[in-house]
């Protein structure tokens, strides 16, 4: 019995080729004639081949190396039609996330604004391929309408928000169904029944209408009197805010925007004295005054990188069939702006 590990050098000793070729023909390399291709592959299946998986990392690395001296460059693509220095701080932070990702992987980022004046999303492209610069980091986009395409045989990309399916990339972005879930539990824990939710269609959107799938569900499981009926619209402003509150009384607020706990307060509403105010995932990174279901940011970018550098060094550039989803989990945080319920100090509507 013959206990030598089978190798590319085994095989080419029975074909009668050089390891070279047995390499070529294992990655079907065109180079290699068919029938020489069949076999080699013929006498690696016999022998019980298998590669080894570190050594074929590790030669890919060394033949990029002597492809290019330069570390290689990651483009963080922002699809917004509002320059980096003005983009949410949301998404400041998934570009912060990748940015630290990549540079403790030996990489270099580059940023693109696709809606920069006299730019087109064809020029971006060429530029792109003319430096050969293959990964791509999306940013969040707004909404569906502003979601781009791109020729995806020439680049591998990651996307982190949930609305950008389209691009055939994989994404990385908020578990919303949890982080919407983990909130009104913790809420409700705490004794609060009138739990009010309030939500601009832009939020709800970038969610896939998870909120208030949500929510739907929660208030169908709950008695009638204390279902209250979410502010949903395009715009929130304090008028709209103040009239919800003062008709629907809820002992609790909930919502992605920190902006309404200090509307709360415009009233004249003591927190959490008088009412209490829960965040979800606001784009703040403090814990300790307001209550919130925190979600890591920096970790949506960081782990984008992740996935790209993976796809990179197996060199899988095109579209995916399958695109994954890697959803984020949020994090319940106390703060002070959540007490105990309170009986609503304000006057029924």
């Amino acid at each position: 019995m013959n206990d030598k590990r089978p190798s590319c050098k085994t095989i080419a000793q029975v074909a009668g080729v050089s390891r070279m070729t047995v390499s070529m023909a294992l990655r079907d390399h065109p180079r290699v004639a068919e029938e020489t291709k069949k076999r080699i592959k013929e006498i690696a299946i016999k022998q019980g081949y298998t590669p080894d998986p570190n050594l074929i990392e590790l030669m890919r690395y060394l033949r990029k190396r002597d492809i290019s001296k330069d570390e290689p460059v990651i483009a963080l693509l922002n699809g917004k039609h509002r320059p980096l220095k003005d983009l949410d701080t949301d998404s400041l932070l998934v570009r912060k996330g990748a940015i630290e990702r990549a540079e403790m992987l030996g990489f270099k980022t580059e940023d693109f604004w696709l809606c920069e004046p006299g730019m087109r999303l064809e020029r971006t492209v060429q530029i792109l391929q003319a430096r050969g610069i293959n990964g791509i980091v999306v940013l969040p986009v707004e909404k569906l309408k502003n979601v781009f395409s791109l020729p995806q045989e020439n680049f591998v990309g990651v996307a982190t928000c949930a609305v950008a399916a389209k691009l055939g990339f994989n994404q990385v972005h908020p578990h919303f169904y949890q982080s919407m879930h983990i909130g009104i539990h913790n809420l409700v824990k705490k004794g609060f029944k009138r739990i009010g939710f309030c939500v601009t269609a832009v939020e709800d959107e970038r969610s896939n209408h998870l909120y208030e799938c949500y929510l739907d569900w929660y208030q169908k499981s709950i008695p009638e009197e204390d279902r209250i009926p979410p502010l949903t619209k395009a715009v929130i402003t304090r008028d709209d805010f103040k009239t919800w509150v003062e008709k629907h009384r809820p002992d609790v607020v909930y919502s992605p925007n920190v902006n309404h706990y200090y509307f709360l307060q415009d009233m004249g509403m003591r927190i959490p004295a008088d009412i209490s105010f829960a965040a979800l995932a606001p784009a703040i990174e403090e814990v300790g005054e307001i209550a919130q279901v925190q979600v890591g940011y920096r970790k949506i970018g960081a782990t984008a990188i992740d996935i790209l550098k993976t796809k990179l060094a197996h060199e899988q550039l095109g579209p995916t069939d399958n695109p994954a989803i890697t959803l984020i989990r949020g994090e319940w945080q106390d703060g002070s702006s959540v007490g105990s319920p309170v009986k609503s100090k304000l006057g029924v509507a």
